[in-house]
């Protein structure tokens, strides 16, 4: 007998599932995942939703760990025949570092959209059913082929690797790297925006594990190179630096980081800024072109957060720091 088209919901946790702790300040986990589902089962009869339970944890509370474990269990769920796709409800916080765990993780085709909410439980207004009978609906939506894993929320799906969350309080949280949206939803449909009809394929990463001990460090005026050494001193793998601008540091930090490389240590450049990216431009001491040329792996368009689950899985494929730059260049 044909079992009948399925979609698997991975609850984690997060706001989504949170509400207000009696005598305590705030909200928590509260166990609400089932509550969660029974409202939005009346609404979505086409496929049968198969709840999984995963964690019920704060988004701050997931590992780098947990997000590679997690894209695993995704990726598992996918090579069953009646599965359509994957939901994940997640806390916003770390929301784009899992989503783009599971976009390196995942090879399936098949839809991979997380979603969450700014709202808790049971406040007014709240969002996570609408959030999460949208991205049940997406699922169903012939996605382009090689667009990844996507973030969907307030009427807009995201590339995983383009999103960001911009604001910590609005519901209108998350924005695209420059990119703009895959697509959003209007009224009952979800519509596919054009310009991202045919995606770039890019290289998927699945180490049998991943390295964990990847510092990130954000540069600052007058920065000297004792963070860079510690972290190195501290048994570092590999060190991701989110630096001014188009990727530059101030020249005390220059030595910390040449000593890295003389190490074997992978060094990647970022950028603070949420757009533009890093490019090798500026030669003068500290400046990007400058640090490429002693052996930097420039992260592209990639934040910090982002580059840094990036250097964790290609860490987990190979030591070698040319290697690693070719996985980079391959974003």
């Amino acid at each position: 007998m044909t079992k009948s088209p399925e979609i698997v919901i991975f609850f984690t946790g997060g706001t989504i599932g949170m509400s207000p702790v009696e005598g305590k300040e705030g909200v928590a986990p509260g166990g609400n995942f089932e509550g969660l589902l029974n409202q939005l089962a009346p609404q979505e009869s086409e496929v049968v939703l198969r709840p999984v339970l995963w964690s019920d944890k704060p988004s701050p509370h997931m590992t780098p760990a947990d997000m590679f474990r997690l894209a695993r269990d995704v990726e598992e769920a996918l090579m069953e025949e009646s599965v359509l796709g994957a939901v994940v409800l997640h806390g916003t916080d770390t929301l784009v570092e899992t989503a783009y765990m599971c976009d390196l993780v995942v090879h399936s085709d098949k839809p991979v959209i997380l979603t969450g909410s700014m709202r808790y439980y049971s406040e007014a207004g709240y969002d996570g059913i609408r959030n999460l009978a949208n991205t049940v609906r997406a699922c169903l939506l012939p996605l382009p082929p090689g667009i990844g894993a996507c973030i969907l929320m307030t009427d807009r799906i995201f590339a995983a690797r383009e999103a960001v969350k911009v604001n910590s309080l609005n519901v209108d949280a998350f924005e695209s790297r420059e990119a703009g949206v895959v697509g959003y939803v209007a009224g009952e449909s979800v519509l596919l925006a054009r310009r991202h009809s045919t995606p770039n394929p890019r290289r998927k990463i699945s180490p049998p594990a991943i390295e964990p001990n990847v510092p990130l460090l954000t540069a600052y005026t007058g920065i000297d190179r004792s963070l860079v050494d510690h972290a190195r001193s501290r048994g570092a793998k590999g060190i991701v630096i989110e630096g001014f601008g188009a990727g530059n540091v101030p020249p005390s930090m220059v030595e910390g980081i040449e000593a890295c490389l003389e190490a074997g240590l992978p060094v990647v450049l970022a950028t603070r800024c949420i757009e533009g990216g890093v490019w090798p431009i500026y030669g003068y001491p500290g400046g990007g072109a400058d640090l490429h040329a002693k052996g930097v792996i420039l992260s592209g368009r990639l934040g910090g957060p982002k580059a840094r689950i990036r250097l964790m899985c290609a860490l987990g494929l190979t030591s070698d720091p040319e290697e690693i730059r070719a996985l980079f260049e391959e974003a």
